[in-house]
């Protein structure tokens, strides 16, 4: 699959306490991801930032599969331990 069909879930906290998930396709090595998806404001911690990041790709999904094509997702970025705010492919 290419991977332009790749989705990325993104947690990050721009500001303490304040957490926003985005979902990002990559359109290839060159070039930035693009945003598809993101939070309309902040949420209180990480878990439900994340937990309403899955529910939008959940329905990115449904709304393909009703179509017929179902985006595969390849990973998920969260902060890393070392240094927050700085994400990390899993």
């Amino acid at each position: 699959m290419s991977q332009d069909h790749q989705i990325a879930l993104m947690v990050d906290e721009p500001i303490p306490g304040h957490f926003y998930w985005m979902l990002l396709r990559h359109e290839d090595a060159e070039h930035h991801p693009q945003v598809v998806d993101c939070a309309p404001g902040p949420l209180p911690g990480y878990a439900p930032a994340m937990m309403a990041g899955i529910a939008a790709l959940q329905r990115r999904v449904d709304a393909k599969a009703e179509g017929g094509g179902v985006p595969v997702v390849a990973a998920f970025i969260a902060p890393a331990d070392e240094q927050r705010g700085r994400p990390r492919h899993h």
